[in-house]
């Protein structure tokens, strides 16, 4: 059962807690217990909006991974002392931008209907620290991945449906409540991309038939082009081989005998690293497979090197690529989830979506190999990663320093 968020924080901060937001915020204390639900509540909204697409669902998940636990049994003294409740204030701002965006003015303004007077973006700079902490929480208690986050966002909305500020909605262009954080019930690694239901089923409708003439004419046409280009390319070949001198029966079968290799063929060191692909990736990820006790989401890094700050990829040969789709080829049950990584030098948004372009070029590159598409997911982490932190073992590896592509296993059936 997901846990209620609402109920969660209220029985943390507990009667004094509560009570001292509301002195904080300027309104009744009879009003406290309601100003929590509506902030906590529309900050929960937000967040679902903006998780309504894999680049935004995993920038939230970095968001709240990065944010510091918040003692929540003490939050009656960081309400009522000036000094803490100003950073508190100063950091929910911070938080408030990343997940309502150019909105947040909007959406505090509606809260601030429900307060009779009091201020709509101090409840919410508070709520969002709290609804930041508590989530943080749960993502460290339970070992959450993306995924687990998204479902546990998606579970809030029977608690928040009659808690949001009217309008609401309005403001995230969403036509009805049920919309709102719709698309995580599929963007989550637990449900692989699938094909859309129709793409896999006709709407209905009876088409109309074809008659024979509106295809016999068209293919007709087709076939005397490929006979006449036929027929050219088969001249131009007899003429060449005029012009050609001809080979004697000792220079034909010098041509024709097997030559022995010189040194090591590039060809056949290609050929081998596809099969093991680097720093075995293929070796520890078939042992990991046939481990009957093996740990849940485990990740393994691959080698697989993008420009900088683009998804231009670099060795286009990619050896791991190569060495993944051969083992999803082996074991046709298992379905994987492709993560984008970046180094976190920059602007958190654009290297978000540069993670995302990563997981879906390699995501591209397996499907090119005759994987079905509903065996992949792509998702871009951004930089939730550190620097040098080798994902199969949880040392440090120098060979995967920085990894840019990691691969997990979703399901084994």
């Amino acid at each position: 059962m997901v846990e209620n968020l609402l109920d969660l924080a209220a029985g943390k901060m507990g009667a004094a807690g509560i009570d001292s937001l509301a002195q904080a915020l300027g309104i009744p204390i009879e009003k406290s217990q309601a100003a929590l639900d509506t902030g906590l509540a529309t900050v929960l909204a937000g967040m679902l909006n903006r998780a309504s697409s894999k680049t935004g669902m995993g920038y939230l998940f970095n968001m709240i991974s990065d944010a510091g636990e918040l003692d929540l049994s003490s939050l009656s003294e960081s309400f009522t002392e000036p000094e803490k409740f100003e950073a508190i204030q100063q950091n929910g701002a911070e938080m408030l931008k990343k997940v309502f965006g150019t909105r947040t003015e909007a959406a505090a303004e509606l809260t601030a209907t429900t307060l009779d007077g009091g201020s709509g973006n101090k409840l919410l700079n508070a709520t969002v620290v709290l609804a930041t902490s508590l989530l943080g929480e749960q993502v460290r208690l339970h070992k959450m991945d993306l995924s687990d986050l998204a479902s546990l966002l998606i579970g809030q909305r029977e608690f928040i449906r009659d808690k949001i500020p009217k309008g609401l909605l309005n403001v995230f262009d969403v036509p009805d409540f049920d919309k709102l954080g719709a698309s995580l019930v599929t963007h989550g690694h637990a449900k692989p991309q699938e094909p859309r239901p129709e793409a896999l089923r006709h709407s209905g409708k009876k088409r109309k038939p074809v008659s024979f003439s509106s295809w016999f004419f068209p293919l007709l046409v087709i076939l005397v082009v490929l006979y006449a280009l036929n027929m050219c390319m088969k001249k131009g070949k007899d003429e060449m081989a005029e012009q050609e001198p001809s080979m004697t029966p000792e220079e034909s079968a010098f041509m024709e005998s097997p030559s022995e290799p010189v040194g090591d063929s590039p060809l056949a060191n290609g050929d081998a690293q596809a099969d093991s692909g680097s720093d075995d990736f293929a070796g520890k990820l078939r042992e990991y497979l046939k481990n009957s006790a093996r740990e849940p989401n485990r990740q393994f890094p691959m080698q697989v090197n993008f420009q900088a700050r683009t998804a231009r990829i670099v060795n286009s040969s990619a050896p791991d690529i190569d060495a993944l789709a051969k083992i999803l080829q082996e074991n046709p049950k298992i379905t994987i989830a492709i993560e984008g990584h970046v180094k976190g030098q920059g602007d958190e948004i654009a290297e978000q979506e540069t993670s995302q372009e990563r997981a879906d070029v390699v995501r591209g590159m397996l499907l090119q190999k005759g994987i079905a598409a509903d065996r992949i997911t792509a998702i871009g982490m951004g930089s939730a990663r550190s620097e040098g932190e080798d994902m199969a073992g949880g040392v440090e590896n120098p060979s995967l320093k920085n990894p840019q592509i990691s691969v997990r296993v979703v399901t084994f059936q």
